[in-house]
């Protein structure tokens, strides 16, 4: 059989869902390894030896850590290292482990001490495909050649077109087929257990309860009560009848198909049940439902169901593209499915790269470079991005393609996965190289065509784009309203909203109910420029490139709505589509995170505190009020303060009091005094703002000076109320430019 031919690995990291891979290099003195997107290169194949994985590209080379914390590769003759892939699913050497750090973009894998988080935790592609099959009566996955079997009947009777396609009846503990061993009729035929060979005497149609045999549907299998076997009799004379419950369990009356344990195992035998895996038994028919199935939503604490779906994208992507993907999704729900009957469509576009570098300085959650265009790509469908032939390698490096801007990737323990279910699949966004010249591609779950920009030259080309269809695509400006009434009833699952600053993805059949779409994106266009106005961006000191994406989800990894690129929101608890989003707090505060100056000062001052000046500040711009005094916070804040409330043990609201009461305390200097601080941050050399990140204490240092000195007086004694330490050296600069001290108490006692 085919599975006896050596087949190459994949090592699929279980954070990142991408592959270990030889990204430059050919060999021990200049192979470089990261992690990368899965593509089928030889590249990121390994053939496993013992305990020594060697490298597709050269098998002469195999995986070694290379000393000095990372990986390399080594003469496979002499190398003495040792993987082993252990019982937690980490790839072990000695008493370290591969595994890929948490910082982005997550292309890099280190040798570090062995824990438990799922950084360091691995697939091998042979070990998803084994999982491949398991229905709800399996304890365990499906064994790797029963799942090869099962496809190549599945392939062979789908490709003949034929009415009707035969069963077989295998065993869970021997995997091995019923079969009449010998004979061929009622008198002489034997029935026995055999190994696969897919031929009729091991073939079964199920009818009125009863199994047909495949050289003779005029016999059906019954039992032998004389010896407690199984026979073939007449069908026109047998009133036996089998059940087959969900556990596997074939049985007539009280009996049911047992496998003695004695070798060499090919009888069967009816016996009283006892529910033993001997007992249970599989068939096609059963597994090939249980794979075209609604999957979703399904128990987070299903692993079996999570690494099968796993495994069906990691082979769906590494199948030829002249066949089928071997597993269809469940997409029903979500994305969507694109009808058949919808027309596909052949589009030039042109690209607008700019390749522009993002100013160092930003310190910020900076929107990456996507287009985004008016074409969907359908599940399982082969399309083509098509660049010109002149365009050189080099920036045709630049240009990669997105399918789906849902960009979280879903675990067991996401938190909005570990306590309920998967509701959709793991991962659904694809992203793809491309090269000059025609790239046929193809995304499994369907999705939005975005392409995507690296840093590097600016330059503009025309693309063609084949076998796509056409998506609502609104830019505020640009499209009528004339033009968007026929948009809308595109039968693209999903929409793109534009702006010169935004844009949302929404559902199709939201973005058709909207009824002031003008107006909706004024409002989060406007929310993006108050958010750069408090970040103190100007035209001297300009905000980042590029636009702030909101994309809706069925689900996100965590929270309701969460912060960076794209921001993700959860359409259970949010409508992007509605006006009264953009003038949410959760909006405010999840694209205000975005523009935190996170380890340079923020974080120290809370990060759940200080992103909400973002949201205070377009609340009392938007809305003429202010959170903190509607819930009292001001007050109650101040007399846990009287009480001995201290910074370090303050919550997210009251810290963020203790900033507020400094703002309102200076009304001549208000907001300013934030957005002043921003730019100041910004301003830092690298070697200051690398030192400033270093330390929490440097950073309640530099805010203490600089708040000080922007509104003219010493915050010494406020800080000491709240016992937020100051350095000595901190305090004798702001001593220094002789300021008159603050009072200590700042709060608004009357909430006023």
């Amino acid at each position: 059989m085919a599975g006896n031919v050596e087949r190459p690995e994949y090592l699929v990291n279980q954070s990142s869902h991408t592959c270990l891979t030889v990204v430059r290099g050919t060999g021990p003195a200049d192979a470089v390894l990261a992690m990368a997107k899965s593509t089928g290169s030889v590249k990121q194949q390994w053939y496993v030896q013992g305990g020594q994985w060697q490298w597709a590209g050269d098998r002469a080379y195999c995986l070694v850590p290379n000393g000095n914390g990372s990986l390399g590769l080594a003469p496979s003759s002499t190398s003495r290292v040792v993987w082993t892939l252990d019982k937690y699913d980490r790839m072990v050497a000695g008493s370290l482990a591969l595994d890929v750090p948490w910082e982005n973009p997550r292309t890099r894998v280190i040798m570090y001490p062995k824990h438990d988080h799922i950084n360091q935790k691995w697939w091998t592609l042979s070990g998803l495909k084994t999982c491949l099959g398991a229905t709800s009566n399996t304890d365990c996955c499906l064994p790797q050649h029963i799942t090869q079997v099962c496809q190549r009947e599945i392939d062979q009777w789908r490709d003949c077109h034929c009415q009707e396609a035969p069963d077989y009846i295998i065993s869970q503990s021997t995997n091995t087929f019923v079969t009449v061993v010998s004979g061929g009729g009622a008198d002489d035929a034997v029935v026995g257990l055999a190994p696969y060979e897919g031929g009729s005497s091991q073939q079964w149609f199920l009818k009125d309860s009863r199994w047909l045999w495949g050289c003779d549907r005029s016999l059906c299998l019954v039992p032998d009560w004389n010896s407690y076997s199984l026979k073939l009799e007449p069908c026109s004379s047998s009133s036996w009848t089998w059940n087959i419950d969900a556990d596997g369990i074939i049985s007539v009356g009280q009996h049911v198909m047992d496998v003695p344990w004695e070798k060499p195992r090919t009888r069967i035998i009816m016996y009283p049940r006892h529910g033993g895996i001997n007992q249970r038994w599989w068939t096609l028919s059963s597994l090939q439902a249980a794979s075209q199935q609604s999957i979703y939503p399904f128990s987070a604490k299903d692993y079996t169901t999570y690494k099968q779906e796993v495994a069906r994208g990691l082979i769906n992507k590494l199948s030829p593209l002249s066949q089928p993907v071997p597993y269809q999704r469940d997409i029903d729900n979500f994305p969507g499915r694109v009808a058949p009957t919808t027309p596909r469509i052949n589009r030039s576009i042109t690209l607008r790269i700019t390749g522009v570098k993002q100013r160092e300085n930003l310190r910020m959650t900076v929107p990456e470079d996507w287009q985004a265009t008016d074409l969907y790509v359908a599940a399982g469908s082969v399309f083509q991005v098509i660049l010109p032939l002149t365009l050189s390698p080099e920036s045709a490096s630049q240009i990669s393609v997105r399918v789906g801007a849902q960009c979280d990737c879903l675990e067991p323990h996401s938190h909005n996965v570990s306590e309920d279910s998967f509701k959709r699949m793991p991962l659904v966004t694809e992203e793809f190289d491309v090269d000059p010249g025609e790239n046929c591609l193809r995304s499994q779950f369907g999705g939005n065509l975005i392409f995507m920009f690296d840093e590097g030259e600016s330059f503009n080309i025309n693309v063609e784009v084949k076998n796509v269809v056409k998506a609502p695509h609104y830019i505020l400006g640009q499209t009528t309203a004339a033009e968007w009434k026929t948009l809308k009833q595109l039968d693209a699952p999903y929409s793109i909203l534009e702006t010169n600053k935004v844009v949302v993805v929404v559902p199709t059949l939201s973005a058709r109910k909207i009824t002031e779409l003008d107006e909706l994106l004024r409002r989060y266009d406007d929310v993006i420029s108050k958010l750069d106005f408090l970040s103190g961006f100007d035209e001297r000191d300009p905000p980042p490139q590029g636009k702030q994406w909101l994309v809706d989800d069925v689900q996100i990894t965590a929270g309701s709505a969460h912060s960076g690129f794209p921001a993700m929101f959860d359409r259970e608890y949010y409508d992007l589509c509605c006006t009264s989003t953009p003038h949410d707090w959760v909006t405010w505060h999840e694209l205000g995170h975005n523009y935190q100056q996170s380890y340079w000062w923020s974080y120290a001052y809370g990060s759940e505190s200080t992103v909400n000046l973002f949201s205070l500040y377009i609340q009392e711009q938007l809305k003429c009020e202010d959170r903190l005094k509607k819930e009292n916070r001001y007050t109650k804040t101040a007399a846990a303060v009287d009480r001995g409330l201290t910074f370090e043990k303050a919550d997210c609201w009251e810290k963020l009091v203790f900033l507020m009461e400094i703002k309102h305390s200076f009304p001549q200097k208000g907001w300013e005094m934030f957005r002043l601080l921003n730019r100041t941050t910004r301003s830092l050399s690298e070697e200051d703002a690398d030192k400033l990140a270093s330390c929490t204490q440097h950073q309640y240092d530099y805010v203490y000076k600089q708040l000080s000195y922007t509104v003219g007086a010493d915050l010494i004694l406020h800080y000491q109320r709240w016992g937020l330490p100051v350095s000595k050296e901190a305090q004798r600069e702001v001593q220094n430019l002789r300021l008159q001290k603050a009072p200590a108490d700042l709060s608004r006692r009357k909430n006023v």
